[in-house]
């Protein structure tokens, strides 16, 4: 069975200690928005076999309500920033509980 790929270990390195900072201070939803690039650039293709579902599945939950758009029909705020806004603290954390598992799992690849 492949690995997953160095840069989804590397970028969800990144991401874990962010969130964990976030968590701490409880400000969890505002860092997720923060950090919502993350959710954009690993794609599931980076992840071994067993883990790209587990991904493709964190990635649509948050990216469900889709990009808010102006009466204009201009983006105002990506899939991503605009599906966070509508979660509950409670959602917040179930997702960033599943991030952190899908790190533990990557992280053991590498070890």
């Amino acid at each position: 069975m492949k690995k997953s790929n160095i840069f989804a270990y590397i970028e969800l390195t990144k991401l874990v200690e962010e969130l964990k900072v976030a968590g701490e201070s409880g400000r969890l939803k505002q860092k997720l928005k923060s950090q919502s690039a993350y959710f954009n650039i690993i794609e599931p293709r980076y992840f071994s076999e067993g883990l790209i579902n587990e991904w493709e599945s964190v990635l649509s939950v948050i990216k469900q309500k889709g990009a808010k758009l102006s009466d204009e029909g201009k983006v105002v705020s990506n899939a991503v920033s605009n599906t966070i806004d509508h979660l509950s603290d409670k959602e917040c954390q179930l997702l960033v509980d599943k991030v952190y598992s899908i790190y533990d799992q990557v992280k053991k690849e590498f070890q």
